[in-house]
């Protein structure tokens, strides 16, 4: 189906104990309990919280080459089998190895409005283009580091990097809760992605522990995951206040 157009509820019991979801393909569907792991641009969030994602400062590129160890072995051993940082002023290179073969390379702008990507000339459209025009912005680098960008194939992902509020909460629901970016954005540190697939574990749990009271389970569910994710929210807001400091030094 495509995304979510709207969320009402049916009022044909009193009170209404089923919601109806609309899609924007023209199709419907009811609903006991809506999850909304539906990510930083959640249409559930509204729900449940007035909270937006602000914008944090930090712009970011995503690129990647394929099949690194046969396509550029010498790469592929400079990057080695984990992750791989450069850091320099305002601004870092870093490479993520991948399951399949694949690295990810993420050129990260700090101090950076949230028009950025609009004035910064990189000509998203045309690929090749745009990593000429990344390389130039990592002018002065030496060219062991620029060697990964032009390395890439043409997945030129412009994001912008926001947040959720640390610590946000909302009054519980018996039909809606949220997991992952759409509960707690938060700075990608680390913490975001495992915060997320234990979400979906513990309120899988909650329900299993309480077939006949979806309410009871949500409660649950929301009560640690509250505390928990607040937790990681303030040690990645701490890492994402930090990092400045870091990238002011260029590691040789």
């Amino acid at each position: 189906m495509n995304g979510i157009d709207a969320v009402v509820y049916e009022r044909d019991s009193h009170p209404p104990t089923r919601g109806l979801l609309s899609f924007a393909d023209g199709r419907s569907a009811t609903y006991d309990l809506l999850v909304g792991a539906d990510g930083a641009d959640s249409r559930v969030r509204a729900l449940l919280t007035d909270a937006r994602p602000v914008h944090t400062g930090h712009n970011l590129v995503e690129l990647g080459i394929a099949d690194i160890d046969r396509t550029h072995p010498d790469l592929a051993a400079r990057v080695g089998r984990g992750n791989y940082w450069v850091l320099g002023h305002g601004q870092s290179l870093s490479a993520q190895r991948n399951g399949d073969g694949r690295v990810r390379i993420y050129l990260s702008f700090y101090n950076s409005d949230e028009d950025w990507f609009t004035t910064s000339g990189i000509p998203f459209g045309d690929p090749a283009a745009a990593r000429v025009r990344l390389i130039d912005l990592f002018t002065g680098w030496d060219p062991r580091f620029t060697a990964l960008i032009a390395a890439c194939d043409d997945t030129v992902l412009p994001r912008s990097i926001t947040t959720l509020p640390v610590g946000l909460t909302w009054p519980s629901r018996p039909d809606v809760t949220m997991l992952g970016d759409a509960a707690h954005l938060m700075p990608p540190v680390g913490q975001g992605a495992n915060m997320a697939l234990l979400d979906g574990a513990l309120l899988g749990l909650a329900l299993a522990a309480h077939p006949d009271d979806v309410p009871a389970a949500v409660e649950e569910y929301e009560r640690e995951m509250f505390a928990r994710t607040s937790a990681a929210g303030r040690q990645s807001a701490h890492m994402q206040d930090i990092r400045p400091a870091w990238v002011r030094v260029r590691v040789p």
